[in-house]
């Protein structure tokens, strides 16, 4: 564990048989599970607003060139695809599940498929996600306790013996 200005993270390596939603981590274990956790200044509704709105992703990733739903499975669930730009050139393709907690908590997973509305495209890397989730609880001070979970495989280079 690592805490530093009030942010907590934890790193944690998978074993290769490990299996989540079906599918085996294998190669993928060789990333590290991240989990954070942090006490933002806001209350839960601006928090979870970034999330719920395709036009705010710039405000919390920089890297994030473009964004946009490929479908709607339900009034809770959506397909979306994003990418990044140089240098590093990674495209994303996840299913992002909304749902509502006890206290009035609320919870943002995703997960990478692939979808016929994105084909993979010549000079990106379709990033692997095993899983993803943001976890925003509301406090008693009007603060948000936000914490993320992920493991993510990067695809190119890093998923190779020399990565």
């Amino acid at each position: 564990v690592v805490e530093e200005n009030g942010i907590e993270v934890w790193r944690k390596y998978l074993p290769t048989d490990t299996t989540i939603a079906g599918e085996s981590l294998g190669r993928s274990a060789q990333f590290a599970a991240v989990k954070a956790r942090a006490v933002l200044d806001a209350p839960l509704s601006e928090v979870y607003s970034l999330f719920t709105d395709n036009s705010r992703v710039h405000e919390y990733n920089e890297y994030c060139k473009e964004i946009w739903d490929l479908e709607w499975l339900d009034e809770t669930t959506k397909v979306t695809y994003s990418s990044s730009g140089r240098p590093w050139c990674r495209d994303f393709v996840t299913r992002v599940h909304y749902t509502d907690l006890e206290g009035g908590a609320k919870m943002v997973v995703n997960r990478a498929e692939e979808h016929p509305q994105a084909p993979r495209k010549k000079g990106f890397t379709r990033m692997g996600m095993s899983i993803g989730a943001n976890v925003m609880r509301p406090l008693s001070d009007g603060r948000t306790e936000f914490t993320m979970l992920t493991h993510v495989n990067p695809g190119g280079m890093a998923n190779t013996q020399f990565g």
